[in-house]
């Protein structure tokens, strides 16, 4: 029972088959190029917030003051809430404004809004304020 190959038959399997895979990886390109394009989120932008200056004006304040140790607790963390939700409510990652060399807007006054706001209990405070100055 031997079987003879029809030579001419599978001649004609070539084209089909390199059509085949060509319009795969021609579907498989269009895939991965889609999700790309759609599939990942932009990476976020970079704001400054003037840190040292906000602390050193708190620090000579409490001092003066004579605040006590759950006073300054209070207010870290009241600051570390504040700038967490000044970053999301504006899509940005905030970083020293000395660490920005130029061009990133600057959150120093929103994030003093929302952290005034915590500090006055009122919890949320201004959140979606404007998109900041520029320095």
């Amino acid at each position: 029972m031997r079987r003879e190959v029809d030579m001419k038959r599978s001649d004609s399997a070539w084209p089909v088959m390199i059509s085949a895979v060509l319009l795969s990886g021609a579907v498989a390109a269009t895939v991965a190029a889609a999700v790309l394009r759609y599939g990942v989120d932009p990476p976020p932008r970079i704001a400054g917030v003037r840190l040292a200056e906000m602390t050193a004006a708190w620090t000579t304040q409490a001092a003066s003051e004579g605040i006590s140790a759950e006073g300054v607790r209070a207010w870290g963390t009241a600051l570390e809430t504040a700038l967490d939700r000044v970053a999301h409510d504006h899509g940005v990652v905030l970083l020293p404004a000395r660490a920005v060399a130029a061009g990133a807007p600057d959150l120093t006054r929103q994030v003093k809004d929302v952290l005034a706001a915590i500090l006055a209990g009122r919890g949320s405070g201004p959140s979606a304020l404007s998109g900041g100055e520029r320095p």
